[in-house]
């Protein structure tokens, strides 16, 4: 089982890299495979079914195809097609990870009634019987990491550097009318936003609006009703997409303009998606033991693992244990080695460390029981990623402002789906795609829409990153409505559950 599920892991690394080279395999040109592809149709105002408002500004909406020529004719499943969108801002709202205790699965109205704060979930990981394929991180700390690097998707805590951009407040005031500023530097603005561009600008050419304003000496030097992919050599670069637009392009030549922005902040809050290992240690006054897997239910055949409080059941035995507990004073104290291993189940407030690589055994056998011991539960993230809260993810379907989902490469049945988009400003987006009707399926879903039609999806939301995540019978979505009762929003109430690993939630700050 361990073998299957690194394999399935490294498949889903593999998939979510650059695929462009794929095109030179397989013989098959950008034109040729836009060709296999599936049309997208528009989340238009005809087919929009549901428009609610969960507070905090946060939306959640559903539009629909129906069974039959109204499916067909839109190039989605003739079963039919409801796509169920949750979206918030960072701003106002956050994101979090649902669970039980490790491994055990639960289905998504239970795990929304674990977060008080939480107004809307969505279903997570890809998983087994063992748990999760991927790591989990909850309040900065690892609490569960198979052996391997996995990806994962969650909220980070990011470095500013106002070359690359960040999210702003402030205002923008040309003659009498005010207006609030969104960003400042933002490599990929959001849809609807007003952006300064100033001389810090880690490039030398601006992100192009639907309206472009130059501002020089506190007026109005230049506007570009069309937009422009201003140097920023011209001056400070107004780039203003979405509802303001039309005012900006209406902007008159030489008015007076007063902009006036907050500090740059020194850290934000994001949505990242990375790879992820564990990386950890016991140790005592003389002593270390490495581990490199945490509630791992298998446990590493190569290394160690460390079982905490979050898990629940009765770990294997590795060649050795050290089970770890605390003394009177509070302390962490190795209390049992178990020379030949053993199968416990972790005590409140302790540890279990299984050592079964020759190496971490040797290690762990130098330890004795008495020996007071610190424990340091850490990750290493392939870009250096420092995660908040993270669950597991699939691949990549778009990537830094670009869809690079390549649909000919890939199943193009008409499946439910599930998918996180985001943006450097802070959006953030909730997608299912299902048959939006309950039906007879014996336990297999059906309906709903290519990964493909996904992307596009997010895409035309304003997303400029997006990944899947685990879709078939595990699609759900949930949201909180103002009576605070929960209520199934991918399909009817009356739809049967599959119990999850995990689940994400976009939740308020409150």
């Amino acid at each position: 089982m361990k073998d299957k599920r690194k394999f399935r892991s490294h498949l889903l690394r593999v998939v979510a890299g650059t695929l462009t080279t794929l095109f030179v395999i397989t013989g098959l040109s950008p034109a040729q495979a836009a060709q296999v592809c599936l049309n997208t149709p528009e989340l238009s105002s005809t087919h929009l079914v549901e428009s609610l408002s969960l507070g905090s500004g946060v939306t959640a909406k559903a539009w629909k195809w129906s069974l039959g020529d109204d499916a067909s004719n839109a190039s989605v499943s003739n079963l039919g097609t409801q796509v169920s969108v949750v979206s918030g801002n960072l701003r106002k709202i956050t994101f979090g990870v649902l669970h039980w205790s490790l491994p055990q699965t639960q289905d998504l109205r239970m795990l929304s009634f674990s977060s008080p704060t939480a107004v809307a979930s969505m279903n997570g990981d890809y998983f087994d019987g063992d748990g999760p394929w991927n790591a989990m991180v909850e309040e900065g700390k690892n609490i569960y990491s198979p052996p391997t690097a996995t990806g994962v998707i969650g909220l980070s805590k990011h470095r500013v550097y106002e070359s690359r951009g960040y999210r702003s407040g402030g205002t923008i005031t040309i003659g009498k009318k005010k207006f609030p500023i969104t960003g400042v530097n933002q490599l990929s603005p959001a849809a609807s936003s007003i952006v300064v561009y100033k001389r810090s600008y880690g490039k030398d050419i601006t992100p192009k609006g639907q309206v472009t304003l130059i501002i020089r000496n506190s007026k109005v030097y230049k506007v570009y009703p069309k937009g422009y992919a201003a140097p920023k050599s011209l001056g400070t670069v107004i780039q203003v997409r979405g509802y303001y637009a039309t005012a900006f392009g209406l902007a008159k030549l030489r008015t007076a303009t007063k902009l006036v922005l907050p500090p740059a902040p020194m850290y934000e809050e994001r949505i990242t998606a990375d790879t992820l290992r564990a990386s950890g240690s016991i140790s005592s006054s003389a002593n270390t033991v490495n581990f490199d897997s945490v509630n791992f239910k298998q446990g590493n055949p190569s290394g160690a693992t460390l079982f905490d409080e979050n898990f629940s059941e009765v770990s294997n035995a590795g060649r050795v244990t050290l089970r770890i507990g605390k003394d009177a004073l509070g302390r962490l104290i190795i209390k049992n080695v178990y020379r030949q291993g053993y199968f416990t189940k972790v005590d409140s407030g302790g540890y279990l460390l299984q050592a079964f690589g020759a190496s971490a055994t040797a290690a762990a056998l130098k330890f004795k029981a008495g020996d007071l011991v610190s424990v340091s539960q850490n990750y290493q993230s392939g870009n250096g990623t420092q995660f908040i809260s993270a669950g597991g993810r699939g691949p990549r379907i778009i990537q830094g402002g670009k869809i690079v989902w390549i649909c000919s490469l890939h199943n193009k049945d008409s499946r439910p789906r599930s998918a996180i988009g985001w943006n450097q400003d802070g959006q953030i987006w909730f997608m299912t795609s299902s048959r939006g009707e309950n039906a007879v399926d014996f336990g297999v879903r059906m309906g709903g829409s290519t990964s493909e039609q996904m992307a596009h999806w997010l895409y035309s939301l304003g997303a400029t990153d997006a990944v899947l995540l685990d879709g078939g019978g595990s699609t759900t979505m949930e949201v909180k409505q103002p009576d605070q009762q929960w209520r199934r929003f991918d399909l009817p109430d009356d739809a049967w559950y599959r119990d999850l690993a995990n689940a994400f939630s976009i939740e308020t700050r409150n």
